[in-house]
Order: structure tokens, then sequence, then C-alpha cells
């Protein structure tokens, strides 16, 4: 990953921080690292435990940034989340996969879209 690249990477993720927070989600840790993962974002709504990964890009291209989480990447997302939940000891706790992409039109305008329950563990 270029240093462009990840610059963008952490606007974004500071972007969904920030947008998190004003709909009243609290954010419990950032850029959590497991053995074979990471999550972006863990974060509190209400009584749901929130797992998110965030996506940022310069301008949307053809397709949904959604996309961009694989099998692979959403493996790794669930690792991480279930190493979160046992090294906390946290157990019976409601929790979701959320996906934010960011990226900007050609105008320029930036747009955030949130995707709740984005995948699921099976």
């Amino acid at each position: 990953m270029g240093l462009e690249s990840y610059q963008l990477g952490k606007k974004g993720e500071e972007i969904a921080e920030e947008y998190l927070r004003n709909l009243g989600y609290e954010i419990l840790e950032k850029n959590y690292h497991s053995s074979q993962g990471e999550v972006d974002l863990i974060a509190k709504d209400q009584d749901c435990l929130v797992f998110v990964e965030v996506k940022s890009y310069s301008y949307r291209s053809f397709g949904s940034p959604a996309g961009a989480v694989g099998i692979t990447k959403k493996k790794s997302i669930i690792h991480a989340a279930e190493a979160y939940l046992y090294k906390n000891n946290i157990k019976d706790v409601y929790s979701r996969f959320d996906l934010i992409t960011i990226y900007k039109k050609y105008n320029g305008q930036q747009i955030i879209e949130h995707f709740k329950d984005a995948f699921y563990v099976n």
C-alpha cells in the first residue's frame, strides 16, 4: 500500500468515526489487531457491539465499493472480532458487522454510505 492510499484510508477512518459519533455510537477501539485480522472501528450502538470496516475511495468508479470486502477480508474481520470478544471476556452480547464506504463524486461532493449488517458469520 502506498503512502497516498494509506493516508486516504486513515482520513476515511476519521470521517467514519465522526459520522458514527454523530449518530450516537460510542467508539470503543480503533484499528484493533489480532494475530490474523484487523477491525477498523469497534463501536457500541445502544446494546449492540458493532465491528466496522471502512473503505475509502478518491472517486467512486464502476461498481459498488462494498464489493471490495471479499471473503478473505470478511474472515480476517471475523477473526479479529472473535479475538476481541475473547480477550475482553464478552459473552451473550448482540453484535453485527457494518461497512462504511466513503468516496467523492466527480463534482467533489463527499458521499458516506453505511451498510448495517453488511455480512454475517455463517
